[in-house]
């Protein structure tokens, strides 16, 4: 029974870190906490189920082509709202939460309030290994987040984008005196976010489904993991992701799943106790 909880935990925390990141990239280099990711999931489930169900799209372009939407649709939301020199960091968290309501608004309207369910990208309904049945879509998930997090990776380490988005994380004013400009890096920021939030909400679909209101939900998970990990630290994301699917995980199989939450917040709020900063605070995009 471990083993069947613990593969069950990795594909939580895998989805958990893949949100988290998306959060903690926007954190890094705007310094504001992006309330609008939840629906950035969100939209990545409902858009592969819509483009392949309703357009006729086969799954294999239908995946892509909405996390692409994702990303797009978060670059026009951040020039369009958050692009504001003038606002202060409170006036554009308080703009990412209305953005979330006229998001998960805009999809209830357009698509319908109704359940979503996506084919898993494998045919197999399951794999079998001693004794421990593994769900094909697990994989896809631990693909999409190793495959995602190395590409980020290496941007941040050998591009210059990468390069300027470390340096405006540690310090915008020295940045902007190196020739970089924030407010370009910052809307970098944003497409990486749709993508690992778009990313997240298309391969949990055939596993969880996808609804116009599970936004808030996944983004409040998501949340939670970057803050235990160490909000502005994409290593710390997946490192809190994965505790954080490992403790709902054992709640839910060895306790009972009415608590798993209460029992996932309760840890939580230990961690942060003894480390403030989550467990790799002090380890931002600039010290990858």
């Amino acid at each position: 029974m471990i083993s069947q909880i613990l593969i069950s935990a990795l594909t939580l925390g895998a989805v958990y870190a893949l949100i988290a990141i998306g959060f903690t990239v926007v954190f890094a280099t705007k310094r504001i906490i992006n309330f609008a990711h939840g629906e950035f999931v969100m939209l990545g489930g409902v858009l592969s189920v819509y483009y392949s169900q309703s357009l006729g799209l086969p799954l294999a372009l239908a995946v892509p082509v909405a996390i692409a939407s994702v990303a797009i649709a978060a670059l026009v939301i951040y020039f369009l709202a958050l692009d504001q020199p003038a606002s202060t960091p409170i006036s554009q968290v308080m703009i990412t939460l209305g953005l979330a309501i006229a998001i998960k608004g805009a999809v209830q309207i357009t698509i319908g309030k109704g359940t979503l369910f996506l084919p898993t990208f494998t045919a197999a309904a399951h794999w079998s290994a001693f004794g421990v049945f593994i769900n094909p879509q697990a994989i896809w998930v631990f693909g999409a987040l190793a495959a995602l997090v190395g590409a980020l990776t290496i941007a941040l380490k050998t591009t210059w984008l990468g390069l300027s988005m470390r340096a405006v994380a540690l310090d915008p004013y020295a940045a902007t005196l190196m020739g970089v400009t924030p407010r370009r890096v910052a809307a970098a920021a944003f497409v990486i976010a749709g993508i690992f939030g778009g990313a997240a909400g298309a391969f949990l679909a055939p596993i969880a489904s996808a609804s116009y209101d599970n936004g808030l939900f996944l983004g409040l998970k998501g949340f939670a993991a970057a803050i235990l990990g160490g909000i502005g630290s994409p290593v710390g994301a997946v490192i809190g992701g994965v505790l954080l699917g490992l403790t709902e995980a054992i709640s839910a199989g060895y306790i009972s799943s009415s608590y798993k939450d209460a029992i996932t917040f309760g840890v939580l709020f230990l961690v942060l106790m003894f480390f403030p900063q989550g467990l790799l605070g002090g380890r931002t995009l600039q010290k990858l």
